[in-house]
């Protein structure tokens, strides 16, 4: 093994920072993550406007702040789905304190990890079903298991027949319920 003083291993780090830093700022920064330089800047035209550049990572992604309201249609899906997530992340939570608790006793922590195994398994039915559901063409889709059954609602505005039995077959076959347990609604039409 080579034997290099501490002073030598310094230098060398010192000198691969600044010339880290010089890259940085002679390339303008790293892409759009970073952007930094020499303050060079887009050509504007006559108004002030920028010509022939596309727009900035910063100026697409944040846009208008009325631009970031959803629809209503959206709106129920996209709060179902959060709310849906707060609650599983304090069962998670709560379920993960009772396995790790040294005070609780090995038939709680047992059920316990069955219950969590058995929320993870949920977890991934719905989000395969969802999925399967939008990759037929659908904007939305939100699955909800329940004691004897499911019910699939769909962001549409009609529903045909042959909508409903693909829906149900997805979801039958994924849950396996019978088509007959799973119920379909759609979140347009109400």
């Amino acid at each position: 093994m080579v034997k290099v003083p501490k002073l030598a291993a310094y230098l060398v780090l010192i000198v691969l920072i600044v010339a880290a830093v010089y890259m940085v700022y002679t390339a303008d920064g790293i892409g759009d993550l970073l952007p930094l330089g020499s303050g060079k800047e887009k050509p504007a035209d006559s108004e002030g406007e920028t010509v022939g550049l596309p727009p900035s990572e910063e100026e697409t992604a944040v846009g208008d702040p009325t631009d970031w309201e959803l629809d209503n249609n959206n709106q129920f899906f996209v709060e179902y789905r959060l709310e849906r997530e707060r609650m599983r992340s304090r069962e998670i939570d709560m379920l993960q304190q009772l396995i790790n608790n040294p005070n609780v006793t090995s038939e709680s922590k047992i059920e316990a990890e069955k219950k969590l195994l058995k929320l993870q398994e949920l977890m991934e039915i719905e989000l395969l079903v969802e999925n399967a559901i939008r990759a037929q063409n659908f904007d939305q889709a939100i699955l909800i298991m329940q004691e004897d059954g499911a019910l699939v609602i769909v962001n549409a505005k009609e529903l045909s027949s042959e909508q409903i039995l693909l829906i149900a077959e997805i979801a039958a076959q994924s849950t396996g319920l019978r088509n007959s347990q799973i119920k379909i609604s759609n979140q347009l039409g109400k």
